[in-house]
């Protein structure tokens, strides 16, 4: 297991960097770029191939019964391709059998999000009926203002969720719980 530390040292937070670009990249633009998920797999991949060699191909079925599964929730739109993608992506991450337990957080993930963003809608929705007149505001200035006024009309509107978040939150929960356990010595996966 010792010689798996520097692997993970590496792995993890390269992963995480990827995960929080995506994040980004999926809040002001509502899309994730193929490049950071095929990054993210790749690191996942080959933490796999040096970690647990002979269950990478029961890593890559579990992957591909990801996508298919959520590829046909992205069919009737119900998440983003490229979010059925990352999440695919992100369980090479983990141990075959810890895959479960990743997609438990990152849908627990995508829930806080999605009631954040619901009550923002509500917020916003009342707000706008409480005012009578409303008054021009010059359009802000630096790119986190105008970011942040584009996710308010996008949250007003009620378009979709920048779903990487939620993947970031949930990968981000899951290296969290295994860190502790693994500090505290009851049982350590990565």
């Amino acid at each position: 297991m010792s010689f798996l530390l520097p692997i993970y040292v590496i792995s993890w937070p390269a992963a995480f960097i990827l995960l929080g670009i995506s994040a980004r990249t999926d809040l002001k633009d509502r899309i994730i770029p193929n490049k950071l998920v095929v990054a993210v797999a790749a690191i996942g991949l080959a933490q796999a191939l040096v970690a647990r060699p002979g269950l990478v191909w029961l890593s890559l079925l579990v992957a591909a019964v990801v996508l298919c599964g959520l590829g046909i929730l992205s069919h009737y739109k119900i998440i983003g391709g490229g979010d059925t993608k990352l999440i695919s992506a992100v369980t090479f991450l983990v141990a075959p059998d810890r895959v479960g337990q990743l997609l438990i957080e990152i849908a627990l993930a995508g829930g806080l999000l999605s009631c954040l963003y619901l009550a923002a809608h509500y917020g916003l929705k009342s707000q706008r009926a409480s005012r009578s007149a409303t008054l021009e505001v010059a359009p802000p200035e630096s790119g986190h203002a105008r970011m942040i006024e584009t996710e308010r009309v996008r949250i007003a509107a009620g378009d979709s969720l920048p779903y990487a978040m939620a993947v970031l939150g949930g990968v981000g929960i899951y290296i969290a719980r295994e860190f502790f356990q693994c500090f505290y010595a009851m049982s350590c996966s990565l």
